[in-house]
């Protein structure tokens, strides 16, 4: 099993033993565990002391065309679901920012992507799960058997026992090619604005904000969005997306702001020059899947990546706040996203994507510093009626957790007994 290090990079002083999936696996130990995926998680919800490496477990992929369902082992990745479904017609109705999550990770952490304005989050398609429990042993759940648990499940963290497999229900699509528009923006209310526009027109739509760019008191950002083609045409080229992989860890961060102030800029005019165009499905959905493993980039500290979600009513007062916290401190925004979570409501208990602009930020560790300037920003996410998201976190505080999540007591109730990360060892 590789490193148990997630996605962050942020250094781990716990003791981690890695243990191979069994049936049996919670009669054979006495501590609390927890199952591991593919370790894209940015924080420790995705960290304990004894993980469950699900690699041993038989994977298989069956499709029913008839309902346009599919039912698979857990431990299979989104790349290797979309390597079987696409040539039958078929894509996943909603996918992250990358590829190389798990099936049972998706679920857990209950991803949302560039179309929630439309679909919701992943959990709306999980038709039924088979779970192994500590208390009560193999049973499948759905909305109604195990109800409850089922609800728990779907954004639950990887805490109410161990997905072995799931059906979800899968997208027709015409074509694996998206054609998509690039639109640039220089206020967030011009943001607000052309996204509503935008969102009317296209099923796939996120933004991209030079965060750097504010401390001049310019606001500036790019909004793409897409759709896939409605029929397919062979005479239409697209490029292959080449991959690669970062070398090495270097003992410093490469991610600074000069590095930043290159590649902002080369992407922000890049991307005010490109107006329509065709695409591969892998460029538009998955772009930093292009470089493998691009989080060493960060150094050896890591970074931690802070995403919230804030409601449409609170964004403006939000975002003036956000604005001169994010002047007053020595903190280098890197990768930034900007999205809106439409209507369509979450099923999961603790479920994090809900209606509101949500803001994915990348912060270099740089120690102390990052984290009190953090804790500011949760105060001011929590004073909006808003909400931090569990799978990209590394620090938020009990009080931030239970004023971000109302349901956490019933989702308690559903905790397996037999387990625990040390994220849940923080919060609960």
């Amino acid at each position: 099993m590789k490193n148990t290090i997630s996605w962050g990079n942020l250094p781990v002083k716990k003791k981690i033993e890695k243990i191979d999936f069994n049936h049996r696996i919670f009669q054979n130990k006495k501590n609390k565990l927890l199952t591991y995926g593919n370790g894209r998680s940015y924080g420790d919800v995705c960290q304990n002391n004894f993980l469950i490496n699900l690699e041993s477990l038989d994977k298989f992929i069956e499709i029913d065309q008839e309902t346009n369902t599919l039912t698979c082992s857990a431990n299979l990745t989104l790349k290797e679901i979309l390597k079987e479904i696409i040539p039958l017609g078929y894509f996943l109705p909603v996918v992250p920012g990358t590829q190389n999550v798990t099936i049972g990770g998706a679920i857990a952490n209950d991803i949302h992507g560039k179309n929630h304005h439309t679909a919701g989050s992943f959990g709306n398609y999980v038709k039924e799960m088979e779970l192994l429990r500590s208390d009560i042993g193999k049973i499948i759940c759905d909305n109604s058997n195990h109800s409850s648990l089922f609800y728990s499940t779907i954004g639950g963290l990887g805490l109410t026992g161990i997905i072995l497999s799931v059906k979800i229900e899968l997208k027709k699509i015409s074509s694996k090619k998206i054609r998509s528009i690039s639109k640039t923006f220089k206020s967030f209310e011009e943001y607000v604005s052309l996204n509503k526009e935008i969102e009317n027109k296209f099923e796939y739509c996120v933004g991209w904000v030079d965060l750097l760019n504010i401390r001049k008191k310019q606001f500036r950002g790019i909004i793409l969005a897409g759709n896939h083609l409605e029929e397919d045409n062979d005479e239409i080229s697209v490029k292959n997306n080449l991959e690669f992989n970062f070398p090495f860890v270097p003992s410093f961060s490469l991610v600074n702001k000069l590095s930043l102030y290159f590649l902002n800029y080369f992407y922000f005019y890049t991307g005010k020059r490109k107006s329509e165009k065709i695409t591969n499905y892998k460029g538009f959905f998955f772009p930093l899947d292009i470089v493998n493993y691009w989080n060493k980039a960060y150094g050896k500290k890591g970074f931690f990546q802070y995403q919230f979600v804030v409601p449409n009513e609170n964004a403006n007062n939000f975002f003036r706040e956000f604005v001169n916290e994010l002047k007053n401190c020595n903190e280098t925004p890197a990768l930034t996203v900007l999205k809106s979570f439409g209507p369509v409501p979450s099923l999961g208990t603790i479920s994090f994507p809900r209606e509101g602009v949500t803001m994915a930020i990348d912060f270099p560790n740089k120690g102390i510093g990052t984290l009190n300037f953090m804790r500011a920003l949760d105060d001011i996410v929590i004073k909006n009626n808003g909400a931090l998201y569990p799978a990209k976190d590394a620090r938020m505080s009990k009080n931030t957790f239970i004023k971000s999540f109302p349901n956490h007591n019933k989702f308690k109730e559903n905790i397996d007994p037999k387990m625990t990360s040390f994220f849940w060892e923080r919060v609960k």
